[in-house]
Protein backbone atom coordinates (compact mmCIF):
# COMPACT_ATOMS: atom_id res chain seq x y z
CA UNK A 1 0.00 0.00 0.00
CA UNK A 2 1.21 3.50 -0.84
CA UNK A 3 1.62 6.06 1.97
CA UNK A 4 3.23 8.82 -0.09
CA UNK A 5 0.96 11.89 0.12
CA UNK A 6 2.25 13.45 -3.11
CA UNK A 7 1.35 10.32 -5.07
CA UNK A 8 -2.07 10.25 -3.41
CA UNK A 9 -2.52 13.96 -4.09
CA UNK A 10 -1.77 13.65 -7.80
CA UNK A 11 -3.97 10.58 -8.25
CA UNK A 12 -6.93 12.04 -6.37
CA UNK A 13 -6.64 15.41 -8.13
CA UNK A 14 -6.73 13.71 -11.53
CA UNK A 15 -9.80 11.75 -10.42
CA UNK A 16 -11.58 14.91 -9.24
CA UNK A 17 -10.87 16.77 -12.48
CA UNK A 18 -12.20 13.83 -14.50
CA UNK A 19 -15.15 13.57 -12.11
CA UNK A 20 -16.24 17.13 -12.89
CA UNK A 21 -16.00 16.36 -16.61
CA UNK A 22 -17.93 13.11 -16.08
CA UNK A 23 -20.68 14.85 -14.11
CA UNK A 24 -21.05 17.55 -16.76
CA UNK A 25 -21.07 15.03 -19.61
CA UNK A 26 -23.68 12.95 -17.78
CA UNK A 27 -25.89 16.06 -17.62
CA UNK A 28 -25.50 16.52 -21.37
CA UNK A 29 -23.39 19.69 -21.07
CA UNK A 30 -20.87 18.84 -23.78
CA UNK A 31 -23.44 17.96 -26.44
CA UNK A 32 -25.83 20.78 -25.45
CA UNK A 33 -28.58 18.27 -24.69
CA UNK A 34 -29.60 18.47 -21.04
CA UNK A 35 -30.69 15.10 -19.64
CA UNK A 36 -33.53 15.90 -17.26
CA UNK A 37 -33.66 12.29 -16.05
CA UNK A 38 -29.99 12.16 -15.04
CA UNK A 39 -30.87 11.57 -11.39
CA UNK A 40 -32.66 8.25 -11.98
CA UNK A 41 -29.65 6.38 -13.35
CA UNK A 42 -27.73 4.17 -10.96
CA UNK A 43 -24.56 4.96 -12.91
CA UNK A 44 -24.88 8.67 -12.20
CA UNK A 45 -25.94 8.33 -8.57
CA UNK A 46 -23.21 5.82 -7.70
CA UNK A 47 -20.61 8.03 -9.36
CA UNK A 48 -21.90 11.15 -7.58
CA UNK A 49 -21.55 9.41 -4.21
CA UNK A 50 -18.02 8.27 -5.04
CA UNK A 51 -17.14 11.76 -6.28
CA UNK A 52 -18.28 13.23 -2.98
CA UNK A 53 -16.15 10.76 -1.05
CA UNK A 54 -13.13 11.49 -3.24
CA UNK A 55 -13.40 15.27 -2.93
CA UNK A 56 -13.44 14.92 0.87
CA UNK A 57 -10.52 12.49 0.65
CA UNK A 58 -8.55 14.92 -1.53
CA UNK A 59 -9.21 17.76 0.91
CA UNK A 60 -7.85 15.65 3.78
CA UNK A 61 -4.88 14.55 1.69
CA UNK A 62 -4.02 18.20 0.93
CA UNK A 63 -4.10 19.07 4.64
CA UNK A 64 -1.84 16.15 5.55
CA UNK A 65 0.51 16.82 2.63
CA UNK A 66 0.92 20.41 3.85
CA UNK A 67 2.02 19.02 7.21
CA UNK A 68 4.39 16.66 5.39
CA UNK A 69 2.63 13.67 6.92
CA UNK A 70 2.76 10.49 4.89
CA UNK A 71 0.35 7.69 5.68
CA UNK A 72 -2.79 5.88 4.64
CA UNK A 73 -6.04 7.60 3.67
CA UNK A 74 -8.51 7.51 6.54
CA UNK A 75 -11.65 9.10 5.08
CA UNK A 76 -14.70 7.08 6.22
CA UNK A 77 -13.09 3.67 5.56
CA UNK A 78 -16.24 1.58 5.99
CA UNK A 79 -18.39 3.87 3.84
CA UNK A 80 -15.62 4.04 1.25
CA UNK A 81 -15.59 0.24 1.14
CA UNK A 82 -19.35 0.29 0.55
CA UNK A 83 -18.81 2.78 -2.28
CA UNK A 84 -16.15 0.52 -3.81
CA UNK A 85 -18.75 -2.22 -4.15
CA UNK A 86 -21.37 0.28 -5.33
CA UNK A 87 -19.16 1.53 -8.16
CA UNK A 88 -17.78 -1.90 -9.01
CA UNK A 89 -21.33 -3.07 -9.66
CA UNK A 90 -21.79 -0.03 -11.93
CA UNK A 91 -18.72 -1.09 -13.87
CA UNK A 92 -19.65 -4.78 -14.10
CA UNK A 93 -23.41 -4.52 -14.74
CA UNK A 94 -22.99 -1.93 -17.47
CA UNK A 95 -20.15 -3.66 -19.26
CA UNK A 96 -21.71 -7.13 -18.98
CA UNK A 97 -25.45 -6.44 -19.39
CA UNK A 98 -25.90 -3.02 -20.97
CA UNK A 99 -22.87 -2.09 -23.06
CA UNK A 100 -24.15 -3.87 -26.17
CA UNK A 101 -26.87 -1.22 -26.45
CA UNK A 102 -24.13 0.95 -28.01
CA UNK A 103 -21.96 0.31 -31.02
CA UNK A 104 -18.24 -0.17 -30.46
CA UNK A 105 -17.64 3.34 -31.81
CA UNK A 106 -20.24 4.85 -29.45
CA UNK A 107 -18.80 2.93 -26.51
CA UNK A 108 -15.27 4.29 -26.96
CA UNK A 109 -16.08 7.80 -28.19
CA UNK A 110 -18.73 8.75 -25.64
CA UNK A 111 -17.09 10.85 -22.91
CA UNK A 112 -19.81 10.15 -20.36
CA UNK A 113 -19.70 6.43 -21.10
CA UNK A 114 -15.94 6.10 -20.75
CA UNK A 115 -15.68 8.31 -17.67
CA UNK A 116 -18.71 7.12 -15.70
CA UNK A 117 -18.65 3.44 -16.66
CA UNK A 118 -14.95 2.71 -16.98
CA UNK A 119 -12.30 5.26 -15.99
CA UNK A 120 -13.78 6.76 -12.81
CA UNK A 121 -14.96 3.42 -11.37
CA UNK A 122 -11.52 1.87 -11.91
CA UNK A 123 -9.77 4.89 -10.40
CA UNK A 124 -12.04 4.89 -7.33
CA UNK A 125 -11.39 1.19 -6.75
CA UNK A 126 -7.64 1.75 -7.18
CA UNK A 127 -7.74 4.65 -4.70
CA UNK A 128 -9.14 2.34 -2.02
CA UNK A 129 -6.83 -0.51 -3.00
CA UNK A 130 -3.63 1.53 -3.06
CA UNK A 131 -4.07 4.19 -0.40
CA UNK A 132 -6.22 2.72 2.37
CA UNK A 133 -5.00 0.53 5.21
CA UNK A 134 -6.46 -2.93 4.86
CA UNK A 135 -7.27 -5.67 7.33
CA UNK A 136 -9.86 -3.59 9.19
CA UNK A 137 -13.15 -4.81 7.72
CA UNK A 138 -15.59 -6.87 9.76
CA UNK A 139 -17.37 -9.96 8.42
CA UNK A 140 -20.71 -8.14 8.29
CA UNK A 141 -19.50 -5.09 6.35
CA UNK A 142 -20.26 -6.64 2.92
CA UNK A 143 -23.88 -7.06 4.03
CA UNK A 144 -24.15 -3.30 4.63
CA UNK A 145 -23.76 -2.89 0.88
CA UNK A 146 -27.39 -3.97 0.45
CA UNK A 147 -28.59 -0.68 1.95
CA UNK A 148 -27.88 1.77 -0.88
CA UNK A 149 -29.07 -0.50 -3.74
CA UNK A 150 -32.34 -1.25 -1.93
CA UNK A 151 -32.90 2.47 -1.32
CA UNK A 152 -32.30 3.05 -5.03
CA UNK A 153 -34.77 0.34 -6.08
CA UNK A 154 -37.37 1.73 -3.69
CA UNK A 155 -36.82 5.23 -5.07
CA UNK A 156 -37.27 4.07 -8.69
CA UNK A 157 -40.45 2.12 -7.94
CA UNK A 158 -42.05 4.91 -5.88
CA UNK A 159 -41.11 7.52 -8.50
CA UNK A 160 -42.54 5.33 -11.30
CA UNK A 161 -45.82 4.93 -9.39
CA UNK A 162 -46.09 8.68 -8.82
CA UNK A 163 -45.19 9.66 -12.41
CA UNK A 164 -46.98 6.80 -14.16
CA UNK A 165 -48.43 8.05 -17.43
CA UNK A 166 -46.10 11.04 -17.64
CA UNK A 167 -44.68 11.69 -21.09
CA UNK A 168 -41.03 12.37 -21.92
CA UNK A 169 -39.97 10.86 -18.60
CA UNK A 170 -37.88 7.75 -18.03
CA UNK A 171 -39.76 5.67 -15.47
CA UNK A 172 -37.53 2.60 -15.48
CA UNK A 173 -33.92 3.42 -16.41
CA UNK A 174 -32.97 -0.26 -16.71
CA UNK A 175 -34.87 -3.25 -18.07
CA UNK A 176 -34.35 -5.26 -14.88
CA UNK A 177 -36.26 -2.62 -12.87
CA UNK A 178 -39.27 -2.44 -15.19
CA UNK A 179 -41.99 -3.82 -12.95
CA UNK A 180 -44.62 -3.42 -15.67
CA UNK A 181 -42.72 -5.50 -18.23
CA UNK A 182 -41.24 -8.09 -15.87
CA UNK A 183 -44.04 -8.37 -13.34
CA UNK A 184 -43.31 -8.33 -9.63
CA UNK A 185 -41.96 -11.87 -9.74
CA UNK A 186 -39.48 -11.00 -12.45
CA UNK A 187 -38.48 -7.78 -10.72
CA UNK A 188 -37.87 -9.53 -7.41
CA UNK A 189 -35.84 -12.22 -9.18
CA UNK A 190 -33.61 -9.64 -10.87
CA UNK A 191 -33.17 -7.63 -7.68
CA UNK A 192 -32.31 -10.84 -5.84
CA UNK A 193 -29.68 -11.78 -8.42
CA UNK A 194 -28.13 -8.32 -8.27
CA UNK A 195 -28.09 -8.34 -4.46
CA UNK A 196 -26.31 -11.69 -4.57
CA UNK A 197 -23.82 -10.09 -6.95
CA UNK A 198 -23.32 -7.28 -4.44
CA UNK A 199 -22.73 -9.79 -1.67
CA UNK A 200 -20.36 -11.93 -3.74
CA UNK A 201 -18.31 -8.91 -4.77
CA UNK A 202 -18.34 -7.63 -1.20
CA UNK A 203 -16.95 -10.86 0.23
CA UNK A 204 -14.35 -11.15 -2.53
CA UNK A 205 -13.11 -7.69 -1.62
CA UNK A 206 -13.34 -8.62 2.06
CA UNK A 207 -11.11 -11.63 1.34
CA UNK A 208 -8.62 -9.35 -0.44
CA UNK A 209 -8.70 -7.03 2.57
CA UNK A 210 -7.79 -9.96 4.82
CA UNK A 211 -4.82 -11.09 2.74
CA UNK A 212 -2.40 -8.88 4.64
CA UNK A 213 -3.39 -10.53 7.94
CA UNK A 214 -2.93 -14.00 6.49
CA UNK A 215 0.50 -13.08 5.17
CA UNK A 216 1.58 -11.62 8.53
CA UNK A 217 0.50 -14.79 10.32
CA UNK A 218 2.37 -16.94 7.82
CA UNK A 219 5.57 -14.92 8.36
CA UNK A 220 5.33 -15.38 12.13
CA UNK A 221 4.97 -19.16 11.83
Amino acid sequence: MIKNRIFQLVFQTVYCVLAVMGALSGLGYFNADFNEDFYVYYTNLSNYICMGVMFVTLWQTIKKANKKQDGYCTTAPTFTFMCVILIMVTFLVYNILLADENTVLEYFTSMSNMLLHVILPIMFILNWTLFYKHDSLKWYHPLLCFVMPLIYVGFILIRAAVLKGATHTVLYPYFFLDAEALGWGGLIAWVGVLLLAFMAIGYLIFAFDRLSTIRKRQKKQ
